[in-house]
Order: C-alpha cells, then structure tokens, then sequence
C-alpha cells in the first residue's frame, strides 16, 4: 500500500512547483524554485541520515538508506496532502492528481473560554485594537520591541493588544488606556475581536488572523514563517513581510496602515468567506480514502460514505467541525 503523507507547517517531503519555492528556502527568482526543493531536502537529509541509518539498523534490521533515495528518493507517486487553504495558496498547477490542497484545519477553542471580566470591558471601552503577539519564540531585546509597538500605535491613533508569549513582550513603563498586555488566550476567540493582527507567521495562527478577516502582518522569526508572510502579502491581505531582525518603528507604522486600508479590509472579508466554506477535516478523510488502492463493488456505495459519518461526532469532539 502508497504510503500517504499529510504537510501543514514546516515541510521535509515537499513537492516541488515552479510557482514558489520551497517553504525553508529564501529564493527569490522564479529560475531557482524547482531548484530549492532539491537544496533543501539534500541539506535536511545530511542532518538527519546518520539518525535514521542508525535506527534502521539497530531497530529495523534494515540496510542504510543511501544519499539520494533519502534526498531525492520519494517517488512522485506518493500521494500528498496539503492541509492548507486552496483561497490562500492555489495548488499548483505543476502538481498532478496525486497531489492535494484540502484547506485548514480548526480546533474550536473558543467554545468554552471565558475571557477575563477585564479585558471584555476593555474590549467595550473603544475601537478594536490591534494585536500584537509572537507566542512562543524568543525576542532578542523584549523592552525595546514593546516600546516600538507601543510608538507605532500611537503614531497610528490605534488601541492594541500585546501578547507576553514566551517573549516577554508588554512591559510597560506606565500603565496606557491604549494598551492591554495579555496573556495566553485562544486565537479563535481573540482575533475576531480585532481589526487586524501582527504576529510571527506561523501556520496556524496565520490561518486563524485569516479566518478572523484580519488584515495581517507577519514578522517571520525562521522556518516557513516567512513564506507565509510572502503568501499573506501575495494575496493582498498584508504588507510585505518584516523579518524580525528588519523590525522598526518606521516599518511596523507603514504595516499598520496598510491593514487599515478599507480595500485591504475588503479583500480580508473576501478570504475569510471563501475560506467559510472548506472544512479542512473532512476534505483530508476524503483526499486520504480517495488514494487508498481499494476495489469496491461498482454498486456499492462510495468508501468515503461511512467513514465520513462516523467522522463527524468525531471532529465536533476535537473541534474542527
């Protein structure tokens, strides 16, 4: 049986297109994309080949996987399964059949949370703010970043919302009616109480700005944070991306009012209902089934039919209905 694989975020097994190049690469001519894809997996496959050789032998009783069957070496007849959204990165039109761009998957967090009595009557206070957040990755010098942003909403007449993350963003000099520091909180929940968002650019908080129809700037720390920034910007719903080691107050002022730009709004709005009508869970069952090698009668119902069924009590239970 083909084995199947599913990619949404940072990307080993990527197909190559001559229409962007490989997420972890920082080309930028369209002659080198095909290109990336090769570069790329040689070098992850020379980080990781001693690893995988060494547990092949000694746990699998298998021979070594050699250079170009681990760089180069998934066949093209492997299907694929990319849990993106087609309205935010068409599949390409280089990728066959065996390819497959099922749109995003969700989590409903927001379902059962409980926003803070303070921030809800902050909320209701004054316009909607701005967020400005980059989880979990670290920020070389956190007091000055804060100040930045703090400068930038103001010069920008905007309320925002700082999210610590592992960062430590938000800590302010004095307290600011403008300002509201935040903790962890669910994106679902969050982002529809905002005008727009500023973050890192990772897979899924990129998904869930873009569900919100948040215009969206992404400042990409590493990884594939900046091909979604690349992505976002591609699509008109965001400014060019601001690598984090790029990052100024003149820069972050010219982002916001790009995002307060009622046509980029409009163009948020747009995505944010064409993605309405993806379901990202069912979409991966079906892509799944559809490469599986089974023979069924020719009467007898679609194989997707039952599972399908069952799945959804199951994806309501996981919160991706």
């Amino acid at each position: 049986m083909n084995t199947v694989i599913w990619r949404s975020n940072i990307c080993c097994l990527f197909r190559p297109t001559s229409e962007f190049p490989h997420p972890l690469s920082r080309v930028k001519t369209s002659a080198g994309y095909r290109l990336s894809y090769q570069i790329v997996d040689s070098m992850i496959w020379l980080g990781i080949r001693d690893m995988i050789n060494e547990f092949r032998k000694k746990k699998l009783k298998l021979r070594p996987v050699t250079y170009l069957s681990g760089a180069q070496g998934s066949g093209s007849d492997i299907p694929h399964g990319y849990i993106w959204s087609p309205h935010l990165v068409p599949k390409p039109k280089d990728w066959g059949p065996k390819i497959d761009v099922v749109g995003f998957c969700f989590l409903d967090l927001a379902s059962d949370y409980v926003p803070p009595e303070e921030l809800v009557k902050w909320l209701e206070a004054g316009d909607k703010p701005i967020y400005v957040g980059f989880g979990s990755l670290p920020v070389q010098d956190p007091a000055k970043m804060t100040e930045t942003i703090v400068k930038a909403l103001e010069m920008t007449g905007q309320r925002g919302i700082i999210n610590k993350g592992w960062g430590g963003l938000g800590t302010l000099a004095e307290p600011k009616d403008s300002i509201y520091v935040l903790d962890n909180c669910p994106h679902d929940w969050l982002f529809l109480q905002c005008k727009a968002v500023v973050h890192h650019g990772g897979a899924g908080t990129t998904a869930a700005g873009l569900k919100a129809a948040c215009p969206t700037t992404i400042v990409p720390f590493f990884g594939d944070q900046p091909f979604w920034g690349e992505r976002v910007h591609a699509r008109g719903v965001g400014p060019s991306p601001i690598p984090v080691d790029q990052f100024t107050l003149q820069k972050l002022v010219d982002a916001i009012k790009f995002m307060l730009d009622p046509e980029v709004k409009e163009k948020a709005v747009e995505l944010a209902k064409a993605m309405e009508s993806e379901d990202g869970v069912t979409g991966a069952v079906r892509a799944f089934l559809k490469h599986l090698p089974c023979k069924t009668d020719e009467n007898s119902p679609p194989p997707t039919h039952g599972f399908l069924e069952f799945l959804g009590p199951v994806s309501k239970c996981l919160g991706c209905s």
